[in-house]
């Protein structure tokens, strides 16, 4: 039980704090844009700077003018969109048994064709072994949070390159989305020269089957808190002769130059730059300016987009944010489909409404597991603490 008098002076306290805050952030965004006029007129110091060393902060390499902006293009007739999101039902060690489920929502919207939308839930159980423990340092682990989301994401791949293949129209433009960051971090690619965690490995299939069909695949983020072009223009106040943040005598100095835009989002300073319609030059996040042979494959950029309500942050892959008339579908897309769904894509709102469990939901799944297992003979039981929650009285 939540005691709304004892906690109304700690927020105070916070409404305070949030004040002192808001009147900081402006400072910052003031610092911004001036960092962005400097290096619209000399962008040469600032890409010196970056790659006088590696061992600095990700930033994010502009493909044109780092303040350019691209009207909506021309509107599409007859188009199809699709989308697909997922969630789950997480292992429980105080149920019954050790499972957990993926339930993956899928949409496809037909404009001007007289198509009727496929509009649906695919659920996924896992319950075996090797689906519920993770192997490492010669021990098994049961599968946690992080594992569970890697899985959801390869399947919600799938699942998208099934629509894809299975229900596109012939002669109909299409346009693939996915809610969130298609960026799987590799781990193993984070000391070289150039960050090879800015690659989606779990979507490489269904990369391949849109670049075949000519249909760009995109992640579309809502509430963006990348700072990978603030952090370019922060190289700028860099005061030392390489940029070399891990050997930095300012590292954990709050006073340091390089400090004074930190915090700061991309979606801040964009939101200063586009009007409704619009999207930025496209860029590349990264350490160090990579030649083009040597991106790897399918490597992922990004663009914002004002869609009217918010600045969205939207992720492709290259054979996307390379070929104009693919870019342009997928800029003009995304714009009508936010306003359709009254400031988020209404394909993504769809598709996340079919692949959320409701917590009733879960309660039942997990009755009819144990209905299963009593007809079965089988044993159960719950652990005290859930059978507590389940027959509490007060």
């Amino acid at each position: 039980m939540l005691d709304l008098g004892k906690i109304s002076v700690q927020l105070a306290d916070m409404a305070r704090q949030r004040h002192q805050d808001v009147h900081s952030y402006n400072v910052k965004e003031a610092a911004a844009l001036k960092a962005l006029d400097k290096y619209r007129k000399n962008p040469r110091p600032f890409m010196e700077k970056i790659n006088s060393d590696d061992r600095h902060f990700f930033v994010a390499f502009p493909q044109g003018r780092i303040d350019g902006t691209f009207p909506l293009p021309g509107d599409l007739t007859s188009h199809t969109v699709m989308a697909v999101d997922g969630s789950q039902i997480d292992v429980d060690t105080h149920e019954i048994v050790l499972c957990y489920v993926v339930n993956i929502g899928r949409v496809v919207l037909h404009y001007g064709t007289g198509d009727p939308p496929l509009m649906d839930s695919l659920p996924f159980l896992f319950y075996k072994d090797e689906d519920l423990y993770i192997q490492g340092k010669g021990e098994h682990f049961l599968i946690q949070e992080e594992d569970l989301a890697q899985r959801r994401s390869s399947m919600e791949a799938q699942q998208l390159n099934e629509l894809l293949i299975n229900h596109r129209k012939d002669g109909s433009p299409a346009v693939a989305l996915l809610d969130g960051t298609v960026v799987s971090w590799d781990k193993a690619g984070s000391a070289k020269r150039d960050i090879g965690g800015f690659t989606a490995p779990y979507y490489t299939d269904v990369f391949k089957t849109g670049e075949k069909l000519r249909i760009p695949v995109a992640g579309y983020i809502s509430g963006s808190r990348t700072a990978l072009v603030v952090n370019t223009l922060r190289a700028g106040d860099c005061s030392q002769p390489v940029m070399n943040c891990v050997a930095c005598e300012y590292r954990i100095d709050p006073k340091a130059p390089c400090r004074r835009m930190e915090g700061l989002r991309d979606t801040t300073l964009f939101a200063s730059i586009l009007s409704p319609g619009e999207r930025s030059v496209c860029f590349y996040g990264g350490i160090n300016v990579l030649p083009r042979q040597e991106w790897p494959s399918y490597r992922i950029g990004f663009f914002y987009i004002n869609v009217g309500s918010e600045i969205a942050r939207v992720e492709a892959p290259d054979y996307v944010l390379e070929d104009q008339e693919l870019l342009d579908r997928l800029h003009w897309a995304i714009y009508y489909q936010a306003q359709k769904g009254m400031g988020y894509p209404l394909a993504l709102q769809e598709a996340h409404h079919f692949a959320v469990v409701k917590r009733e939901e879960r309660e039942a799944f997990f009755r009819l597991v144990e209905g299963q297992f009593v007809k079965q003979g089988i044993p159960c039981r719950v652990t005290s603490k859930e059978l507590r929650k389940r027959t509490r009285i007060f």
